[in-house]
């Protein structure tokens, strides 16, 4: 097959023709497929060609092509729009009168019993490849344990559920297969159970993970990024001591929630983890997230830089880490960052951040903290940043604070003014709740309640009016400040770009958290005892390391998609049964995985999995068949 432009009175047409011969051996062309003005670049119409008629013909090449997604995304393309047009016939080996292929009937084929694949497959590949059944047999699980565990966590990563559905979740799957092990006569609590056992021996797998993933990657941990997050529950959730309210990251204030607090390493991996009570402040987190920290670092002399957020960065935390020998960059709040105004209006000092082609600007400045106290405390250095892509959002965000805070000050007004409202109290409480619900703008604007100028003729009571103001000047200086912020670190050999770059690389913390809530289930927690809701965490955290070891080995390959995209592409690969009637009335069953397309044969071949040696069976049905239908003797092909 080949690709040719072909004109027409409406202009040109990318057509893709096939070459053969006829019945007297003269060469001819047919047209297979139209493809209207699709732009595919010349150079890579040799290779889609030759897959797309590789596809077509069912053939098996015997070297692997490696495609670019761009190309293999052309092949599935055409592939599909054949297969939707119905026209193109593939040439035939014999002659087209016979309506059964080697006793096959083949009007009768079908399939049945279709489970999903491609990301279960994903996941228990690289369950393995972790050296986890290994690891569990060592620590005393048995293979139905094991086995349910690796379940439990798979559904994390593939379609997160609650143990009571997980039994269902397996069997309609691609991992039965995968296991050898159908779990006939099993119940939902074994799951349960499961996640008891790895709870107890939460240490010895997280410290096998650390390391596996250190030995696979060739990692050198030379930073740690420590942030918290929290979950909340539907339920009342009583048999929870940790269960309590508290400052909600998902506005979710009306539910119980806990915190959790994790260690992550400049690459995103996951190094430890605690849960804490769901009223605990952010910045007290860090007193019992030491001793990880500690064993962390290990006996070695050098031990790592600690990233944090400001919401932890509190001037005790700081001397904590600095007196178990941590050096520390953190990020100031926005409060603290107007001390430095005069340094920020200046332009001297400031050099644009290195590595950042094609994108706006970053400008940072680096000196000794000239606001430092004189004292016993470790000499400070301190990073101004200034961004205009920050600046941006910060301008943005303030705006919509103010539009929404003057359209609750007008309805307010109007129920004074039409004595809806007349009790002074109630109306300064009122001015209260507002203020104090868009606080970020609140400040900015000087809101009075006074006597109304004139009462009406006969009224007794005197008339309320409400005013407010902007104060321009504190609103400009706040609007100098957009996209200002301030790190400060402890740390002398690096420069202002490598400190930047550090601190930026607090993102793999927060896309962490961003992938244990949304991709995995972490939120809201289905669980009410105190140890369940641990191990559902737990669990939440393993799937996270099969994760980020599947997007880190795809990013050192070029391929930056996200999960969902990802799984949205695997989800079409599927086990299936396909069922061959014959002219003898018995019929053939066999179970195996459908022939992956382009796009996903490049997933696997860039996370090294072998798709094309599965687990497969068959069975053989009818009359002839000796023994029952529900008993017929499988056969391993």
């Amino acid at each position: 097959m080949f690709f040719r432009i072909k004109g027409t009175k409406s202009g040109q047409v990318l057509k893709l023709i096939e070459s053969y011969r006829d019945d007297t051996m003269h060469p001819r062309h047919r047209n297979v497929v139209s493809l209207g003005n699709a732009t595919i670049v010349r150079t890579d119409w040799k290779p889609i060609a030759k897959a797309v008629e590789d596809r077509l013909y069912g053939r098996v090449a015997l070297m692997a092509r490696n495609l670019s997604t761009e190309q293999a995304h052309w092949v599935d393309r055409i592939v599909r729009q054949v297969a939707v047009e119905g026209q193109w016939q593939a040439l035939p080996k014999t002659p087209r009168a016979m309506e059964v292929i080697d006793g096959i009937q083949a009007e009768a084929v079908g399939h049945a019993d279709t489970a999903e694949l491609g990301p279960v497959l994903v996941g228990w590949e690289i369950w393995k490849r972790l050296g986890m059944p290994e690891l569990l047999n060592v620590l005393g699980f048995n293979r139905s344990q094991y086995q349910a565990a690796a379940i439990s966590v798979i559904n994390r990563l593939a379609d997160p559920l609650s143990e009571h559905s997980l039994l269902d979740w397996y069997r309609r799957t691609g991992l039965p297969e995968l296991m050898g092990n159908r779990l006939r006569g099993a119940g939902d609590d074994r799951f349960y159970r499961v996640s008891d056992l790895l709870l107890e021996r939460k240490e010895e797998i997280a410290r096998h993970l650390r390391d596996r993933q250190s030995s696979l990657f060739n990692l050198t941990r030379t930073v740690l990024l420590y942030d918290l997050t929290n979950t909340h529950f539907e339920g009342l959730c009583r048999r929870n001591p940790k269960a309590k309210r508290g400052a909600n990251k998902q506005k979710r204030n009306d539910c119980l929630q806990i915190v959790v607090g994790m260690v992550f390493d400049q690459f995103g991996f996951e190094l430890a983890h605690q849960v804490f009570d769901g009223s605990l402040h952010d910045s007290k987190s860090l007193l019992r997230m030491i001793g990880d920290l500690n064993a962390l670092a290990g006996d070695g002399k050098g031990k790592p830089l600690i990233v944090m957020d400001a919401g932890v960065a509190t001037r005790k935390n700081l001397d904590l880490l600095h007196a178990h020998g941590f050096a520390y960059l953190v990020n100031d709040t926005r409060g603290q960052r107007k001390r430095y105004i005069e340094m920020f209006r200046k332009q001297d000092g400031f050099q644009v951040v290195d590595g950042r082609a094609g994108k706006e600007a970053v400008y940072v400045r680096v000196m000794d903290d000239p606001l430092a106290a004189v004292g016993d405390r470790p000499a400070e250095r301190i990073v101004l940043c200034k961004s205009q892509p920050r600046g941006n959002k910060e301008q943005a965000i303030v705006s919509n604070a103010e539009r929404r805070l003057l359209d609750d000050l007008r309805k307010l007004a109007l129920r004074i003014e039409r004595r809806r409202l007349k009790a002074r109290s109630k109306i300064e409480r009122a001015i209260g709740g507002i203020q104090s619900r868009h606080s970020r703008a609140s400040r900015f604007y000087a809101v009075t309640l006074e006597p109304a100028l004139s009462a009406a003729e006969g009224d007794s009571g005197q008339g309320m009016r409400l005013t407010w103001e902007r104060q321009d000047g504190l609103r400009q200086e706040a609007a100098e400040l957009f996209g200002c912020y301030v790190l400060r670190t402890d740390e002398r050999t690096l420069n202002e770009h490598q400190l930047w770059q550090l601190y930026i690389s607090l993102t793999q913390a927060e896309a962490g958290f961003k992938a244990l809530k949304s991709n995995l289930g972490l939120r809201p927690n289905p669980h009410q005892k105190e140890d369940r809701v641990d191990a559902h965490v737990f669990i939440c955290v393993l799937a996270y390391h099969l994760l980020r070891n599947i997007l880190w080995t795809l990013e050192q390959k070029g391929d930056h998609r996200d999960w969902e995209t990802l799984k949205r592409i695997l989800r079409t690969h599927c086990y299936t049964t396909i069922m061959l009637p014959t002219r003898n009335g018995q019929t053939h069953r066999i179970r195996k995985a459908g022939q992956p397309e382009e796009c996903q044969k490049a997933i696997y071949r860039n996370l090294d999995i072998i798709w094309d040696r599965l687990p497969s069976n068959r069975s053989v049905i009818g009359e002839k068949q000796a023994l029952s239908d529900s008993h017929a003797r499988p056969t391993t092909l």
